[in-house]
């Protein structure tokens, strides 16, 4: 094998790999998931207060 063609056929694999990582991502079904994640930070049970925040 040609290494042109091993380039070639890499390319494509990592072409139709990354569309695949896309629609999983971009997918209805990750919807949830993905707000739940983007909102973990700012739903932290315990109150942090200025002292708290100095301390660290």
């Amino acid at each position: 094998m040609d290494a042109s063609i091993l380039h070639i056929v890499w390319t494509v694999v990592a072409f139709v790999f990354f569309i695949g990582v896309l629609f999983w991502a971009l997918s209805s079904r990750r919807k949830d998931d993905f707000d739940k994640a983007s909102r973990m930070a700012l739903d932290d049970d315990e109150a942090v207060t200025d002292d708290q925040r100095r301390k660290t």
